[in-house]
């Protein structure tokens, strides 16, 4: 689990959402006859676990543990109609109930997501939308802002994602995305609306997939000041910034054997304020993750680190503003039958940072079963 407290520019990625959707196995549509009735392929992913935190609010100083109960369920509906046409509903939701925490005793997101492309007969080029909606509910300490000890952040997030591909070859496609959205949070004023494109770059050769990408996005927002380097707030109009993404991943997947796939990813992200410079940063980010097997077991490992220099805004040693981020993950399944598997998970999420506000650590463990319908 990744805190939203100290960046609320952050959100689930399209990467993110193509992985919750097909995960790392690519997906075969079923063959169509032009006279076909429309019909609705679904499929069904539910999981239930228990687990224990040693800090499940994120807490830099007071750290509660708890133990949790975990659910989710998953649901892909695949609308089959003409050949030209590509049509899904995705629908996604997990939860966390906290039994030691009773300000914060669940934890929670909601994923909705429909697709439509169409790719006419005989062309290359294949015209979409995408309409996304997200609900996030989290639990944090904010005793270091001279806020009550814990609070929840709940955000609704709308986006409407236009997009248009071209395949130049069979391993090459170029994708350019329009993205608007608005984002509503119901305890912090942080209400925006944020617009933005994107490009992306798709290729493969025999070896592995890579992608390059390119994304810039403008967020205003209704009632967040604007703040000068020290923190200090600027009269007058409401805040606005502007970011910019670089990213390029590489990914070699292994159907045989004992390594089943490697992905590797850099990204590069530059945010501005119209204000003083105060949420001004530069972040770099590597992640890495790992799948293969052993024995009946599947295993995943993941790792993934950033660096955060912000370019003016000061700590009370006169310093700039530094943060560093290391999350690690592991789990491993193991199949019991065709539609029922076991699972363990461990995460370890760490801030480093030269205000001691923002040091924490925190980690989850949980084991549960999961059922494939």
């Amino acid at each position: 689990m990744v805190s939203w407290a100290f960046d609320q520019n952050s959100s689930i990625s399209d990467d993110e959402l193509s992985e919750m959707l097909f995960g790392n196995e690519s997906v075969d549509y079923p063959e169509n006859n032009d006279d076909q009735r429309i019909l609705w392929i679904p499929s069904y992913t539910i999981e239930s676990g228990i687990g224990f935190s040693d800090n499940p609010l994120f807490g830099p100083f007071i750290q509660q543990e708890a133990t949790y109960w975990e659910n989710s369920l998953e649901g892909f509906f695949l609308i089959e109609s003409k050949p030209e046409f590509f049509t899904y509903l995705y629908l996604y939701g997990e939860g966390k109930i906290f039994e030691e925490l009773p300000e914060q005793k669940s934890s929670a997101i909601y994923l909705g997501q429909f697709e439509h492309a169409y790719t006419p007969n005989s062309t290359d080029q294949t015209f979409g939308i995408r309409l996304r909606y997200t609900y996030y509910d989290q639990g944090f300490d904010f005793s270091e802002l001279g806020l009550p000890y814990s609070m929840s952040i709940q955000s609704k997030k709308s986006e409407i994602i236009p997009y248009f591909s071209n395949r130049f070859s069979e391993n090459l496609t170029a994708t350019i995305e329009i993205s608007v959205g608005t984002e509503d949070f119901k305890t912090i004023s942080d209400d925006n609306n944020e617009k933005g494109i994107s490009f992306s770059l798709e290729g493969s050769n025999e070896s592995f997939n890579w992608n390059v990408q390119t994304e810039y996005l403008e967020k205003e927002y209704d009632e967040r000041p604007k703040r000068n380097w020290d923190a200090s707030i600027l009269v007058g109009t409401t805040l606005e910034t502007e970011k910019v993404n670089l990213l390029f991943e590489i990914e070699k997947e292994n159907y045989l054997g004992f390594f089943k796939s490697s992905k590797a990813a850099i990204l590069w992200s530059k945010l501005n304020d119209d204000g003083g410079g105060y949420y001004d940063y530069e972040k770099l980010s590597l992640s890495l993750k790992k799948e293969f097997m052993i024995s009946l077991y599947m295993v995943k490992i993941s790792l993934v680190g950033s660096q955060i220099n912000y370019n003016k805004r000061q700590i009370g040693t006169g310093e700039l503003f530094e943060r560093e981020n290391l999350t690690k993950g592991l789990s491993i399944n193991r199949l019991i039958s065709e539609n029922l598997e076991t699972y363990f998970r461990w995460s370890r999420e760490e801030d480093f940072s030269n205000s001691r506000d923002y040091e924490y650590s925190s980690n989850f463990w949980s084991i549960g079963v999961i059922w494939e319908i």
